[in-house]
């Protein structure tokens, strides 16, 4: 039997030659060269010295531990690792997700939360904890990975390719975050973190905070004999949430002076206050008494709080009956300047609170005998997400006039004629209503129980045969609460209610009041829970049970004497998926009717990854499978709401669910070149080809609604919008990647480092979703291009790294409240970041750290279809963190 990870096939080298791209053409041919001038030099005789041990830490050690996990692999993988225990080296894991060649992140709140792998939403890849599948607080299967403190996380392997031995693996790539194994240390660790935080745009609101914390410890100890490991770790967050937006709803057809123009259909400035307080705990015991049997049992909480204020002003246009355009400027069908008369603008004060609390325990067990190795994985998950949105509206008794002139970009000049700063111009009320509450409460919990065993081949291009099975059950729930409250009084404002002004981008300052102080003093006792609720449709169970069996066979040979490893296999996935929820009959029905669907299916998934060895530490990675990623649970839900056009006739029409459809399913190909230089660097290049056999998208349908008894339908014939199955269409990209000490290039540059990469992505699939009426869009989540800089120095306990991630624009997901997500179209962004470093050499362990989060104050941007029509625009200031780290 051949053993490829033993052996290196010599000789004088062969080379590839790769075309310049991007930003590691320089980069390559100088470490190329650098490489060669090393080899020549190990030719030659070397004079007798003594062997000297070089310990790596620090930037270097990360990188390398990331190359070894990146080399060594079968398939096509990207790989994080940190520094050291408790130190990643970005702010969140999700910010170290985004540098990794093929990945980008959204930001949400001013940071990196939703990834993206290779032009796909979140929604069609996995998140593992410790190779299991986990569960979400958000509406859907997307994991927010701010929930998962870098802290608390070892290392990261991102799986492009598939894997039949990888259980809940998603069609774009699967994300396994990893924590320690204590008897992988030689001794015991102990690490403390302390940090201050400060945002730089201060104080913007009455009492908004600005400043917070960052707090973690980690202990890694073995005990009898090294039979017994151990490791706890705790990290807590208390981070201010500032930011300043002004937005624009979206733009819509209106007639002005006899033509068709689009308008803006209303606009909004907030200015947003508060902390979000992240609390995490993690807990290894791994037992293994002797090399034939071990067992780990590994705990995962955390708790995430969110209490933020928004206060500002919203302009409804378009949708107000009474508002008028004039003196309207018309540029490629758009009016940038105008008029809008008869304004009524509403003052608003929100308060919304979020609650988030997730659970993971895993339990792992392996044997060992002769050639036989059996696996035992149980698991358990659970999320529970509460949130609650308060708003209080108010405004004028009279209407005023706007001026508007979007010219200059997305925030336009705006000319609000009247005050709404005084309270005693203001009143409770308004085009809004005067009170709203918005309050979902999730759950989701995930059990899964795997068996596997693998026997070893003594011969032939196979090393081992391993059969699996996992069982998975999975529930998700949601209670919603949506509802207005009326005030009471003449609403008008109490002097201790008022906290003075807001200033807001582009429009005038608004008035602000306590929340607490107006709900006693102006609305009564405030108990939501006994209201009657508006959203009845949002309420919904859904229940997924998955087995999935596999069989795959390693691969350990040879292919023209040179080593070929490798693995082939499928995986059979039986999905079982049902809904239980409600249908509305609409006014002047206003009935419920309890409802049940849902829908079996069978997939087969085989996988091929080869991976061939060539001279001079290079690698050639050859990828196909079949992968699918099922539908979003919240497009599952079977809640459905039907009614007529008018109060009680007219045509049908429905909205809703769909527990019915079929999953995402795609075929792929990959493949992919790498050279290594020794364990310190290396350049690659990949291209892959996804061929998406189906998708799913919302789409108006013509819909048979007899069974609904529709009293008054002019016809039973009307109109159903769903979630539905689309055809397929193809994905293709080209990514490359550099990662190297620059002292391969010349002695000087020692201690200096880059890594880099790009990424281009094509796509020809047309997604017809009908919130974007009859325009075609783009893959959510798609990039064309996206390029990733960093660069580092580190020597003699300094430490210094600038890290820059740029990406084209992209159809995102904005949340919004009850874990809802609207698509809109997002501008590119460039987000810089920077760490410096020092380690005391007076104080073995101790080090200094100094980090920027967003260090050119990138803004996030939004439009609606066409860059001319801006839509959001937000400031999230820098956020600047100070520090000591201890390790003993």
């Amino acid at each position: 039997m051949n053993n490829s990870a033993n052996k290196r096939a010599a000789g004088t080298g062969l080379v590839f030659q790769l075309s310049p791209v991007a930003i590691g053409c320089a980069i390559f041919l100088s470490a190329s060269a650098g490489s060669a001038v090393a080899q020549t030099a190990v030719t030659e005789p070397a004079a007798e010295a003594p062997i000297q041990t070089v310990q790596v830490t620090g930037i270097r050690r990360a990188i390398e531990n990331a190359i070894a996990t990146k080399r060594d692999a079968s398939g096509i993988v990207e790989a994080i690792s940190s520094e050291d225990i408790g130190k990643l080296p970005d702010i969140s894991i999700a910010e170290s997700l985004a540098r990794l060649p093929g990945l980008t992140a959204q930001r949400v709140n001013g940071q990196a939360q939703q990834i993206s792998i290779r032009g796909t939403s979140g929604d069609l890849s996995t998140a593992l904890l410790n190779g299991r599948e986990q569960v979400s607080t958000s509406a859907n299967r997307t994991v927010e990975y701010d929930q998962y403190p870098s802290e608390l996380i070892n290392a990261v392997t991102v799986y492009k390719t598939g894997d039949a031995a990888v259980v809940g693996q998603g069609l774009s790539g699967t994300v396994d975050l990893q924590t320690i194994k204590p008897l992988s240390l030689r001794e015991r660790a102990i690490s403390v973190n302390v940090r201050g935080e400060k945002n730089s745009k201060g104080s913007i609101s009455a009492g908004s905070p600005d400043t917070g914390s960052r707090v973690s410890a980690s202990y890694v100890d073995q005990f009898a004999n090294r039979t017994i490991g151990v490791a706890i770790g705790y990290a807590r967050q208390d981070k201010p949430n500032v930011s300043e937006q002004f937005e624009t709803w979206d733009w819509v057809d209106a007639t002005v002076g006899g033509q068709t123009v689009k308008v803006p259909k209303g606009i909004k400035a907030l200015a947003t206050t508060g902390n979000q307080v992240r609390d995490g705990l993690m807990g290894v015991l791994e037992y293994r008494p002797n090399k034939n049997f071990s067992s780990t049992l590994d705990v995962y909480h955390s708790r995430f709080d969110q209490d933020e204020i928004r206060r500002g002003m919203e302009i409804p246009l378009k949708d107000d009956g009474t508002v008028g355009f004039t003196n309207g400027k018309i540029v490629n069908g758009v009016m940038v300047s105008g008029t809008a008369t008869d304004v009524n603008p509403v003052v608003r004060n929100n308060r919304m609170t979020r609650d988030d609390k997730l659970t993971a325990v895993g339990w792992n067990n392996r044997f060992t005998s002769g050639d036989w190795v059996g696996i035992i994985d149980l698991s358990h998950s659970k999320a529970d997400h509460k949130e609650e949105l308060v708003e209080i509206n108010a405004g004028r008794a009279t209407r005023q006039t706007l001026g508007f002139d979007y010219s200059n970009g997305a925030i336009p000049a705006l000319n609000l004629s009247g005050s709404y700063a005084t309270p005693a111009d203001i009143r409770i009320g308004g085009q809004f209503g005067e009170g709203y509450v918005n309050a979902p409460h999730m759950k989701d919990k995930l059990d899964s129980a795997r068996a596997s065993v693998e026997y070893k081949l003594a011969e032939g291009p196979f090393s081992s045969v391993e059969v699996g099975f996992n069982l998975s059950k999975r529930s998700k729930e949601k209670a919603h609460l949506e509802t207005g409250f009326s005030k009471i009084g003449d609403g008008s404002f109490a002097a201790n209610a008022v906290n003075g002004t807001q200033s807001l981008y582009a429009l005038p300052n608004t008035l602000s009041w306590d929340i607490d102080t107006v709900l006693a003093q102006n609305f009564g006792p405030y108990t939501p829970a006994i209201l009657v609720p508006w959203g009845a449709t949002k309420n919904w169970s859904i229940d997924e049970k998955v087995k999935t069996g596999y069989v795959k066979l390693n691969i350990d040979t040879e292919l023209m004497s040179m080593p070929l490893r490798g693995n082939v296999g499928v995986q059979v996935v039986k999905t079982d998926q049902s809904s239980t929820a409600q249908t509305l009959r609409a006014w002047p029905f206003a009935d419920l009717v309890p409802l049940t669907d849902g829908k079996k299916y069978t997939d087969y998934l085989p996988s091929l990854n080869l991976a061939w060895s060539l001279p001079d530490d290079q690698v050639v990675r050859f990828g196909a499978g079949k992968t699918l990623a099922r539908a979003r649970l919240d497009q599952l839900n079977a809640a459905l709401e039907v009614g007529l056009t008018q109060q009680s006739t007219g045509t049908p029409y429905g909205n809703g669910g769909n527990a019915q459809l079929d999953p995402w399913r795609a075929n792929q190909l990959d493949l992919s070149y790498e050279k290594y230089f020794a364990k310190t660097g290396y350049v690659s290049a990949a291209g892959f080809y996804k061929d998406l056999k189906s998708y799913i998208y919302n789409i108006t349908v013509p819909r048979d609604f007899s069974e609904y008894r529709l009293a008054g339908a002019t016809s039973n014939i009307g109109t159903m919008n769903q979630p539905k199955n689309g055809d397929g269409g193809r994905l293709s990209g080209f990514e490359f990647a550099v990662s190297t000490p620059l002292n391969v290039v010349s002695p000087m540059l020692d201690g200096f480092g880059v890594t880099a990469n790009a990424s281009f992505t094509s796509s020809q699939i047309a997604i017809k979703d009908q919130r974007f009426g009859t325009m075609d869009i783009p893959l959510p989540g798609l990039s064309k291009r996206v390029f990733n800089l960093t660069g580092y120095y580190e020597k003699d306990g300094f430490s210094a790294r600038v890290s820059q991630r740029r990406r084209s624009d992209f159809v995102g997901e904005i949340g919004g409240i009850g874990g809802a997500n609207e698509l809109t179209f997002v501008k590119g962004d460039s987000v810089v970041d920077l760490q410096l470093g020092y380690d005391f050499p007076q104080v073995k362990g101790l080090s200094v750290l100094f980090q920027v989060n967003n260090l050119t104050d990138t803004d996030f941007q939004t439009y609606a279809g066409s860059p001319d029509r801006p839509r959001g625009y937000v400031k999230y200031g820098r956020q600047m963190l100070l520090g000591l780290n201890y390790k003993l």
